[in-house]
């Protein structure tokens, strides 16, 4: 994860951003994840699609979101786990996996 104070993402303090390519798209050569971190819970929100067809991620999001706070989003390309049975049990893992890397 990198600090920039310059601007973008990461200018405010406390923040910080990355991105790789894990393997979620086959394409070797694209980063498939992002995430923005913050050295401790802050105010979040989002705003989500008015589609009838919602991704599991979208659900799990909104569950972790309920408080109105959050110390880190993860992006990830090539994956929606749309209309997937595993899809929900997916995005809690990644968030799991994501707050054991954080340490949060």
């Amino acid at each position: 994860m990198q600090n920039r104070e310059s601007g973008g993402v990461t200018a405010a303090r406390g923040f910080r951003a990355g991105g790789v390519h894990c393997g979620i798209r086959k394409n070797a050569g694209k980063p498939d994840l992002a995430m923005v971190a913050c050295s401790a819970p802050c105010a979040a929100a989002a705003v989500y699609t008015s589609n009838k067809v919602k991704g599991a991620p979208l659900a799990v999001t909104r569950e972790n979101l309920k408080d109105g706070r959050a110390q880190a989003v993860i992006c990830n390309s090539g994956n929606a786990n749309t209309c997937t049975a595993d899809g929900p049990a997916k995005a809690r893992r990644m968030c799991e996996a994501a707050g054991r890397a954080l340490g949060i």
